[in-house]
């Protein structure tokens, strides 16, 4: 999973190794005693013997194309010996400068939300990004998934929800989650190697979608709520005989217009919910 999201972040790295190898006016043997391991680094190009790009003797060398500045400080440091110490530096003690500062946040992030988007919710991040949609009043208004199909619902078009749950979509994570994508993948790579990042990049994304949760204050997560209690009310009641009759008599009454009442009211409440959400929205407030 994110196959091609990673085969671009390599493709990325190496080109911003590329460039840093330009910027200083370096040849390939200036950099590491096999150049040919440096023209398949630029290209990008991983293998089964090298299944992470750079290999663990490698970052200290190519890190410096990152630290230094200039030709003459990049050659002062001698790095082809065997084993270059790391700097003291605090942008030594990390590769984030290298492996991290050429991503294009923006693109990532579209491309891991179309993915997502993409996926069947019976898989656990399908599921878990169909929640995190649940934020959006509209979307969560039809939902009816974790609802028995004898609730009480109403007939959505499937281009009408599709269309809904695209601009939840772009509501919940393109417009407010890519500062939070970006921090989470901070907090789970900072100071780590490609190994981690391309092993525990769907293990990052889970974690970024269980913070894109509705918080318990959300419109969405309360018409989602009220839209079940309502739905589940009108089904108990409708599947106890007892309420067909009434003054202990034998007279059945008809409570189809009541419930039919009922049920219209609700509607009203979870429409509100939605204006709600739309005067937040012009207001630029995640709520």
């Amino acid at each position: 999973m994110f196959e091609e999201i990673k085969k671009r972040f390599y493709k990325s790295l190496g080109k911003s190794i590329q460039n840093r190898k330009k910027i200083l006016g370096l040849k390939r043997e200036d950099i590491l005693n096999d150049p040919t391991r440096v023209s398949k680094i630029v290209k990008g190009k991983y293998n089964k013997h090298y299944p992470h790009l750079i290999c663990r003797g490698e970052y200290v060398h190519l890190n410096y194309l990152f630290l230094c500045e200039d030709y003459e400080s990049f050659k002062k440091e001698n790095i082809l010996q065997d084993e270059p110490k790391a700097p003291e530096t605090e942008d030594g003690k990390n590769y984030d400068k290298m492996l991290w500062g050429h991503i294009d946040w923006d693109k990532m992030f579209q491309d891991v939300i179309r993915e997502l988007s993409e996926l069947d919710i019976s898989e656990e991040l399908g599921k878990l990004f169909e929640d995190t949609l649940i934020d959006y009043a509209p979307y969560a208004n039809i939902r009816y998934d974790e609802l028995p199909y004898n609730y009480a619902r109403i007939y959505i078009d499937p281009d009408e929800r599709k269309e809904k749950r695209q601009t939840a979509i772009e509501r919940v994570h393109l417009s407010h989650g890519s500062e939070l994508f970006k921090q989470t993948f901070y907090e789970k790579f900072s100071g780590k190697t490609l190994r981690q990042f391309n092993n525990e990049f769907s293990e990052f994304v889970l974690e970024y979608l269980e913070k894109r949760r509705p918080n318990k204050y959300s419109l969405g997560l309360q018409a989602y709520y009220f839209h079940q209690t309502i739905s589940r009310t009108v089904a108990y009641w409708q599947s106890l005989d007892g309420v067909r009759y009434g003054d202990m008599s034998d007279e059945e009454v008809n409570l189809n217009p009541l419930f039919k009442s009922y049920y219209n009211n609700g509607r009203k409440q979870m429409k509100a919910f939605e204006e709600y959400q739309k005067k937040f929205d012009k207001l630029h407030i995640d709520i």
